[in-house]
């Protein structure tokens, strides 16, 4: 029971991953004249996600 909650917490974790990288590719194609988004924040923000996920996958 706990390595079926464990996977579907590594797998939502995952689905995240995908719809933000999807976002933020999205957002980086189109470059709308209004957006903050910059190389920094890219990478920033995709940092800060594997920072959070990794302890994750050594749990």
């Amino acid at each position: 029971m706990e390595s079926d909650f464990f996977y579907a917490y590594v797998a939502g974790w995952v689905i995240l991953l995908l719809f933000w990288m999807i976002v933020v590719i999205f957002i980086a194609i189109r470059k709308p004249p209004n957006s903050k988004l910059s190389k920094k924040v890219l990478i920033y923000s995709t940092l800060f996600f594997v920072l959070i996920f990794t302890p994750v996958l050594f749990i």
